[in-house]
């Protein structure tokens, strides 16, 4: 009996110390994963966080070389992302029944790989150090991933080997994800770098075919760089710019005033005379800041214009935009939004005033067109900047009674000149069956049709583009064919995704950002309609849209508006605007209403005038984007001065999450750029109303 005691405590104790060998052995390999996490986190390459990796694997299994394999999709063949063997680097493997398993998670040692399917095609050199092999898979966000380890030993790999190597899995996928993520990212980084180097060779032969001199100077008008050291014969060799002008201090004061008023300015002349012959230098100029709004300096161009002073004195200006495409666009995506409306703000405030100067008939269509125009261009810039929100399904239709014929021939007009341009035929068909007037969203109907009909104009270089539309029992359809260069079947299958175009080559072609179709077909659905296609290569394609007819609805005096109980009451109101021309904008139309307006440039001087005054103003008329202080730091700060004038926002930034900020600053309200004469009327009403309420009391 003590005998089998013993014997069984023996037994307990090998037991004990093969448990305590495998918590050890796990310790090792998980202090060895931790070790190689943080080497991969320190590493600067791919190729670091590559050995880190086979570091850390060496450490428990023994391998000569290795490769890692990645692919986008189960259709693509894998590809070699990082290799030990740069001969490799480029080869490119099937998958098949090993490698799916393997893709799946399994963890397989191969004995013999050149029996294996995948390996019968790879080049001798490949199979001389491949005489075994260890190979499992991970996957990623990309896609597919293989990590094999090859031995010239045959039978090298054991059973223990895939057992470790199915421990260190996370281990794998962290560093293969790592390797696949700056493999992109340097791909994305050389594409861009190629880009800019491109663009920055074509700016010099720009430069060197015009003709112009190009100078930027500091605040003390100290030349900070200059193309040419000479102008006309005229040699440069001065540090300071007015120095150039010694002799000609009439136009050296002109140009320097231009200067001071810190303004862009063009084609401000110098006339001089060298070796007795008459020149004419044009010069142009602007000022650059850096990003908190600091003058920097100017910089600008100069050009001998004395052949065309000569030739053409009275077209003068007309030449002066040659290199306006050339100023930095590094901040374009972020402020896009703003500074499109920005603009879009004069351009439908002016339109606003100028419907009411007294305009004949013909004018009047044309402005009105005018206004279409511009209101579809907001309705697309908004689409284009929050497409997610499109795709949610968050946005609603603004739908009243429409004419489709007014619609369609609309766009038409507009893209008449592209497709004579071209030397198309742009035809339209509207069936009188069509109702005169329907039910629904213009803006959105007209941006549909100026897509599908701008792309078959843009893909057609022979032949026509027609427009046909039909009434289809209680729906309306509306076919766009062309004879341009077709849709691929494979093509086909993802045109309505976004970003996506037929090819690569389509893209640099015809250009393009893949937005427009997806955008149509959301659209087409939130109408309850469809749209399909049918395409053959070199041959055409018909873009079909189905929506059902609403019919038009009498027209009834808007619930909010009545409401509204008019007041004569003129607002004194504080306007914050940096830019002069919305500042021009916004006066016209709060005077033209009869109201007080006082301008200042930035939230700072809205303090100070607030501080000075505030209680001689209505209301407070407040523009976010601001240099000095913008428009949500001035409204938290006049709130802390408990200065309880209502503030309204201006601003283009209309998104939910932007009115939820306003709100939380101590804002009362906004009024979106561009304008809406309804929705100013809307804002002032309310104000006019509680003046007129608090004086009755008074």
């Amino acid at each position: 009996m003590i005998g089998f005691d013993s014997e069984k405590l023996q037994e307990t104790l090998l037991d004990l110390q093969r448990t305590q060998e495998r918590e050890s052995q796990l310790r090792i390999e998980n202090a060895a994963i931790l070790e190689g996490v943080s080497a991969m986190a320190g590493a600067n390459n791919k190729r670091q966080v590559f050995n880190s990796l086979l570091e850390v694997l060496r450490k428990f299994i023994a391998f000569d070389n290795a490769i890692v394999l990645t692919r986008d999709d189960e259709a693509s063949d894998l590809q070699v992302l990082m290799s030990t063997v740069s001969a490799f680097d480029f080869n490119h493997w099937q998958v098949s029944s090993t490698f799916n398993r393997c893709i799946n998670g399994e963890c397989i040692a191969l004995y013999s790989p050149k029996d294996i399917e995948e390996f019968k095609n790879k080049s001798p050199d490949l199979l001389n150090i491949c005489h075994s092999s260890l190979i499992t898979g991970v996957k990623i966000s990309s896609g597919d991933a293989m990590i094999i380890l090859m031995s010239c030993e045959k039978g090298h790999f054991t059973t223990s080997c895939r057992r470790v190597l199915n421990r260190f899995r996370p281990l794998l996928e962290r560093a293969i994800i790592d390797i696949d993520y700056r493999e992109r990212l340097q791909s994305l980084v050389t594409a861009r770098t190629q880009e800019l180097t491109y663009s920055q060779q074509r700016f010099k032969d720009f430069a060197r075919t015009v003709g112009d001199w190009f100078w930027e100077i500091d605040t003390d008008y100290k030349f900070s760089y200059i193309s040419a050291s000479q102008i006309a014969n005229h040699l440069i060799d001065k540090n300071n710019i007015l120095d150039f002008f010694d002799g000609h201090e009439d136009f050296k004061q002109k140009f320097c005033s231009q200067l001071q008023k810190n303004e862009s300015f063009e084609d401000l002349e110098w006339h001089l005379v060298i070796d007795k012959k008459e020149q004419w230098l044009s010069f142009s100029g602007t000022p650059y800041y850096n990003k908190h709004g600091l003058l920097l300096g100017y910089r600008g161009t100069v050009k001998n214009i004395s052949v065309r002073k000569k030739r053409l004195f009275d077209l003068q200006q007309a030449r002066q935009q040659a290199e306006a495409a050339n100023k930095a666009k590094s901040q374009f995506i972020a402020m896009m939004s703003h500074e499109i409306r920005t603009p879009l703000n004069a351009v439908l405030g002016f339109m606003d005033m100028l419907s009411s100067s007294g305009l004949e008939n013909e004018q009047q269509q044309w402005l009105g067109q005018m206004e279409q125009s511009a209101h579809l261009l907001l309705t697309i810039i908004n689409d284009i900047l929050d497409l997610s929100r499109i795709e949610s399904g968050s946005f609603e239709l603004f739908n009243s009674n429409i004419s489709l014929l007014e619609s369609i021939t609309l766009v038409k007009n507009q893209l008449q000149p592209e497709a004579n341009k071209k030397g198309i035929l742009l035809e339209c068909y509207i069936d009188n069956s069509i109702p005169e007037y329907i039910f629904s969203d213009k803006n959105r109907i007209v941006q549909i049709m100026f897509n599908l009909i701008g792309n078959a104009i843009k893909f057609t270089d022979i032949g026509s583009v027609k427009i046909v539309a039909n009434k289809i029992d209680n729906n309306i359809e509306v076919s766009v064919f062309d004879t341009g260069i077709g849709i691929s079947k494979d093509a086909q299958d993802n045109l309505f995704n976004p970003f996506h175009q037929a090819d690569g080559s389509i893209t640099r072609k015809y250009g393009g950002t893949g937005l427009g179709l997806t955008i149509s077909e959301l659209l087409i659905k939130k109408m309850h309609g469809n749209i399909s296609l049918e395409s053959k290569m070199d041959v055409g394609s018909c873009f079909k849209v189905t929506f059902p007819i609403v019919a038009a609805i009498h027209k009834t005096p808007n619930p909010e508006k009545e409401k509204i109980i008019p007041s004569n009451f003129s607002l004194n109101i504080l306007l914050a605007e940096d830019s002069p021309t919305n500042q021009l904008v916004a006066k016209l139309m709060l005077e033209r209403r009869g109201h007080k307006v006082t301008i200042t440039n930035h939230g700072k001087e809205a303090i100070l005038k607030l501080l000075q005054c505030h209680e001689l103003f209505d209301l407070v008329l407040m523009d976010i984007s601001m240099p000095i202080l913008d428009g949500l730091e001035a409204t938290k700060q006049i709130r802390n001065l408990n200065i309880n004038t209502p503030i309204v926002a201006l601003t283009a930034n209309v998104m939910q999450d932007d009115q939820f900020l306003y709100h939380q600053v101590g804002m009362n309200g906004f009024l979106a750029k561009p304008i809406q004469p309804e929705e100013l009327d809307l804002i002032l009403s309310k104000y006019q109303n509680l003046k007129e309420e608090i004086t009755n009391k008074l």
